[in-house]
């Protein structure tokens, strides 16, 4: 079998410039904050740390830009800073009640993009499709010692 990088990487370009929904309607902004969302929801699934420059790393940004788009989701009330319980600790980012809405709505969202793209397959080949794609983030995951 070859194998066609070029494939995944254009794959990656394409959904990359994307993801905000540009030209359906959602606001770009409101893209970042769901990014940031579901950066603090994997690390609180590992049991990771949610500090700054874990989700800097998480969102695979510069610390600077990462603490940037909390900043916006806190301001935004998505997203809460709790303080360290001891002494050079840093704070820890929550999700609130109105980030989680906004996961879930996002969440619906993409279901519907998905439906809407696979209109017309069939279940098997969009599960197939499914698994395929969950099963290269854990590949990349357990590269980047996340698994």
């Amino acid at each position: 079998m070859e194998l066609s990088g070029q494939a995944l990487f254009a794959f990656v370009r394409f959904w990359s410039r994307r993801w905000t929904g540009a030209g359906l309607g959602v606001d770009a902004q409101r893209g970042r904050d769901v990014m940031v969302l579901e950066a603090v929801r994997a690390l609180t699934e590992r049991g990771g740390a949610t500090s700054i420059n874990e989700l800097a790393r998480e969102l695979g940004l510069d610390q600077s830009g990462a603490s940037r788009m909390v900043a916006h989701a806190q301001r935004e009330g998505l997203v809460a800073r709790v303080a360290p319980s001891r002494i050079g600790a840093t704070s820890a980012i929550t999700s609130t009640a109105a980030g989680e809405e906004l996961l879930r709505q996002a969440h619906a969202w993409q279901d519907e993009v998905l439906r809407t793209l696979t209109a017309g397959w069939a279940d098997d080949d969009v599960q197939t499709l499914i698994k395929l794609m969950d099963r290269l983030v854990r590949a990349q995951n357990a590269l980047d010692g996340r698994a």
